[in-house]
């Protein structure tokens, strides 16, 4: 008995491996070009990222691979955006990606245009969990799984995105949709491709991965512990950096994230049983695109380049015109700061928005309005950030706000009177929303910038907000869609901000 135990033993222990190596991005938001890494306080002009750059670490690999993406594809440049997102459609058919899973702002053009982009697609378009609600199939633009042989092993691959779809997107975008909980899509999807012959299970999911001071919800690391038999989850959405990948401790998933904007390409490595097909070891690192030592593929390099030069030219393409002159005005109501803050209160569907003045980096003349105009005026990558606050909170906030510290916050859906000359903190002579006082017992929905929520400028008070949503929407990008949608730009009615004295 205990010979056979001992060749059993030795048997497990040569059992043929074979090695899968699986790249992934997510939330590429359009930036197929390299940019400076600002935040690299070596050398903050040091280029980083970019296509032909993982096209070239990519290049290097000798293990049979995966190529996959979580999502948020174009979203975000000129360069995607003013090409509808065909720019990193191109990229992503160059260098072979096996499939895509579909993210919220992959329906910020529309259904229509998200199956012309599926079309052009060589990868397989994810998106198990999206289905018609009028009768209860899938759009025709997403795939729910498909199998990939790799080295001999049957690989099955799904897609989720975030149920929250109602927040973060435009209901005309998702007209006709509805969103299955993902847990109980990747329940069935696992099921499903056991019973298809897959023998390792990999789920790319536009769903999150929740940090300290995000608010709950059901994550990858949800799903990993509630659903088994899935040996890898490739993650996007959250933007999370996830430098050690995470392993579930009940069913061993790992689960992976390459941080935002292509600066990283993530490396994920499966042992594979040759016999049974099971997966018996996996780890994962990012590895950061340094131009300087990663290099760039010539041929990849060249068709970003030619998006590159199209969009210096389209920036100048007029979208909407002015009226008449929206200036900045840091000491007091400006036409600019009104029109922004009415811009993304529509879009966050708030009782009211607030933007700090220093935000504001250029007026609108009057006349034709180019998409560049937009740019000046938000140079920062700033995000959309909707949340609660009580409303005393909300005084307070407009307290600091006609302080002068930082200039005078600018405001949507609301109006206030103050007193430049009265003592801090007794500033504030009234405060309306509707025409009603502001309560401060009661709580008032805001749209601002992910800075201010960040206690930028000092406004500590948001900070503290319930329901704190940070979302991937840059600002800039609102400002664009609310100048098409209006196409004609006047200044907002005053008397939103009045100084007594």
């Amino acid at each position: 008995m205990m010979l056979l135990a001992l060749l059993l033993a030795a048997a497990s222990a040569g059992a043929e491996t074979v090695k899968i190596a699986v790249y992934h991005t997510n939330d590429v938001h359009g930036w197929i070009h390299p940019k400076p890494a600002t935040w690299y306080a070596k050398d903050p002009k040091r280029p980083i990222g970019g296509f032909a750059a993982a096209a070239r670490v990519l290049q290097g690999e000798t293990l049979p691979k995966l190529l996959l993406d979580g999502g948020d594809w174009f979203q975000g440049t000129p360069e995607a955006a003013l090409s509808s997102g065909t720019a990193v459609v191109d990229c992503f058919n160059a260098l072979g990606y096996d499939a895509v899973v579909v993210g919220n702002h992959d329906l910020d053009y529309g259904q229509p245009q998200l199956e012309t982009l599926a079309r052009r697609l060589k990868p397989t378009v994810l998106g198990s969990n999206i289905y018609r609600a009028e009768d209860d199939t899938r759009p025709d633009y997403v795939t729910p799984w498909l199998i990939k042989d790799v080295a001999g092993v049957k690989v099955g691959i799904f897609g989720l995105l975030t149920t929250n779809m109602r927040e973060l997107s435009f209901e005309e975008n998702i007209a006709g949709l509805r969103f299955r909980r993902e847990a109980d899509e990747a329940r069935d999807m696992v099921r499903r491709l056991k019973a298809e012959g897959a023998t390792v299970i990999i789920a790319v999911t536009h769903v999150g991965f929740m940090e300290p001071g995000m608010r709950v919800f059901e994550d990858d690391k949800f799903i990993a512990g509630e659903v088994p038999g899935i040996d890898l989850i490739v993650g996007g959405h959250t933007h999370s950096r996830v430098t050690g990948p995470v392993k579930d401790p009940r069913h061993g998933t790992l689960l992976v994230q390459a941080g935002s904007y292509l600066s990283q390409l993530g490396r994920v490595e499966l042992s594979v049983d040759r016999e049974t097909g099971k997966v018996v070891e996996s780890s994962g690192r990012l590895i950061d695109l340094w131009i300087d030592e990663v290099g760039e593929d010539p041929e990849v390099k060249r068709l970003v380049a030619r998006y590159q030069e199209d969009a210096d030219k389209r920036l100048s393409v007029v979208v909407a015109t002015a009226a008449s002159t929206l200036a900045r005005n840091r000491n007091g109501e400006a036409a600019i700061g009104s029109w922004f803050t009415d811009c993304t209160r529509a879009w966050g569907r708030t009782d009211v928005a607030l933007q700090n003045s220093g935000g504001i980096r250029s007026d609108l003349p009057a006349g034709p309005v180019p998409v560049r105009r937009m740019w000046e005026i938000m140079p920062f990558d700033n995000h959309i950030a909707t949340l609660s606050l009580t409303g005393a909170q909300l005084r307070e906030t407009l307290e600091r706000g006609v302080s002068g510290a930082t200039g005078v916050l600018q405001v949507s859906g609301l109006s206030l009177r103050y007193k430049r000359s009265a003592e801090p903190g007794k500033r504030l002579v009234e405060v309306r929303i509707n025409g009603r006082p502001v309560k401060d017992e009661a709580r008032y929905t805001v749209t601002t910038a992910d800075f201010l929520v960040q206690r930028g400028d000092g406004y500590a008070t948001l900070g503290q907000g319930e329901g704190t949503m940070l979302t991937d929407v840059l600002m800039r990008d609102v400002l664009v869609d609310c100048a098409k949608r209006a196409k004609l730009i006047e200044p907002p009615e005053g008397g939103r901000i009045v100084a007594e004295d």
